[in-house]
């Protein structure tokens, strides 16, 4: 029998996406195929979102049978993810989700971020745009209540921020989808760090340790920035108090990545820390692990205490004396570099985005997924064909 299950995110897809939240829906969607189901897609805007939608209605009462509905949300609430923003069909998922769990298909969501919850959200926004964005992520909430069968989350500590009801809820951290770890020097310390930069991601305690170890301690110490080139232009004026020939920033994504991966032998994510911080891991650290290479991590966030539990890197304060202290001992025992990488190897494929995928669909259907080429995929009535394809 054809395992299929039907995948819902209230934006268009983009596989070229460089933001966490464009990668982690299409990663998603493509390890559900990767494990052997037959994906039809209820995505994008909201007309072609309805449409999709009534296609798959249309397949339930042919007889079509779907294992489960995997969501992604987005940033935005469901309903003001349109270009203009405007809620024009506000009960199109709910009714969605109903309909689907009417007949026996359960529905599982993953809230991506609730940054709304947060001081910060609500200073950034006037006060009619905030009210109706606050209104809008309620009804979110009211949905996912009353409407899924279960709420996946960046961490359980999630959670406790918010009011989900009797819902049951997983953690479901971000995956990595490389297929090999990528090598790297095997002398000094060079490090690589890779996103955002700007109010959540302060690097200045990173930048100065760096310049003190290969100016002032003379240590073989190499730092590569990957940014968008917009991020950098914002902030660089910050920056350049710490400029050295050990510092190198670069722009680009995707394949481009490589390159930088295998110049360099740890990556770092040493920022200074704010209450998100304590609630989600970022995809870069999966990324990271993925690519083989040990990681540096500020001490007191969930990312850094899920290194230090799975010993998969370094956790440290964020402040310049500190990480130089770190670097010192690196540069001086590149063997611990080494030692730490091995672990990396070893738990790396636990953390593919498959096996993300793998534990979504066992935790909402209650039976084990299926391996890849376990089953062959069956033909489908004419009606739902445009959802089977990729985007």
């Amino acid at each position: 029998m054809t395992r299929r299950m039907i995948f819902h995110h209230p934006l268009p897809l983009f596989p070229d996406a460089a933001s966490a939240s464009g990668i982690r829906p299409v990663q998603m969607k493509r390890a559900f195929e990767e494990l052997g189901y037959e994906v039809w897609q209820v995505t994008g805007y909201t007309g072609e979102r309805g449409r999709l939608a009534a296609e798959v209605r249309y397949a339930v009462r042919c007889g079509v049978r779907f294992d489960f509905c995997y969501s992604e949300s987005s940033t935005m609430p469901m309903t003001m993810t349109n270009p203009t923003h405007l809620p024009t069909r506000p009960f199109l998922d709910l009714r969605f989700f109903r309909s689907l769990r009417r007949n026996g298909i359960p529905v599982g969501q993953f809230l991506r971020d609730i940054y709304w919850v947060f001081p910060d959200y609500r200073e950034s926004l006037p006060f009619l745009k905030l009210r109706a964005a606050l209104a809008a992520y309620e009804w979110d909430m009211r949905t996912l209540r009353h409407h899924v069968d279960r709420v996946f989350l960046p961490s359980l500590k999630v959670g406790e921020y918010i009011n989900l009801g009797d819902v049951p809820i997983s953690a479901l951290e971000p995956g990595h989808g490389h297929a090999e770890p990528l090598p790297g020097p095997g002398e000094g310390v060079s490090l690589f760090y890779v996103g955002g930069i700007g109010s959540d991601y302060k690097l200045h305690e990173l930048f100065a340790a760096v310049k003190q170890a290969w100016e002032e301690k003379n240590l073989d110490v190499r730092l590569i920035v990957c940014l968008r080139p917009e991020d950098w232009d914002a902030v660089k004026h910050e920056y350049e108090q710490w400029a050295c020939p050990a510092i190198e920033v670069v722009h680009g994504h995707g394949n481009v990545l490589q390159e930088y991966f295998e110049r360099t032998n740890v990556a770092t994510i040493v920022v200074d820390l704010d209450e998100y911080w304590k609630l989600g891991v970022p995809v870069k650290l999966y990324d990271y692990i993925g690519a083989g290479k040990p990681v540096m991590v500020t001490k007191g966030s969930l990312a850094g205490d899920m290194v230090e539990r799975m010993e998969l890197g370094w956790t440290v304060d964020n402040s310049s004396e500190a990480v130089v202290k770190l670097l010192e001992r690196l540069a001086n025992d590149p063997q611990e570099i080494q030692r730490v990488r091995d672990r990396v190897l070893a738990r790396r494929d636990a953390h593919t985005w498959r096996e993300r995928a793998r534990q979504a669909a066992e935790e909402l259907t209650g039976t084990p997924a299926p391996e890849p080429g376990e089953e062959k995929l069956g033909t489908l009535p004419e009606a739902g064909m445009a959802t089977a394809t990729d985007s």
